[in-house]
């Protein structure tokens, strides 16, 4: 799905929110402080019924808990309430 990425988070917001495709890539991005990244949207289910999850991709150069940690105060100064799962890769 996404070519030489790799999947590092899975988000889910809110059950009365959402995140637009757009938002979430500057978002990821700038917790990355990279543009090799990418955003994907998988439908709802899973562990949360009813609201979609969010993939949050990487490249090859990634500090992960750097990224984590500037992706959860971007979250927050937003607004959203959510979840951030890390994958197992």
């Amino acid at each position: 799905m996404s070519r030489g990425r790799r999947q590092v988070f899975v988000l889910h917001v809110g059950a009365a929110q959402s995140v637009g495709p757009d938002e979430l890539r500057v978002m990821w991005a700038t917790a990355c402080g990279s543009l090799d990244i990418n955003v994907t949207r998988q439908a709802r289910g899973g562990d949360h019924p009813g609201r979609p999850s969010y993939g949050l991709w990487v490249g090859e150069a990634f500090d992960r808990h750097g990224a984590e940690t500037r992706m959860r105060e971007l979250l927050m100064a937003r607004g959203y309430l959510f979840t951030l799962r890390s994958t197992a890769q």
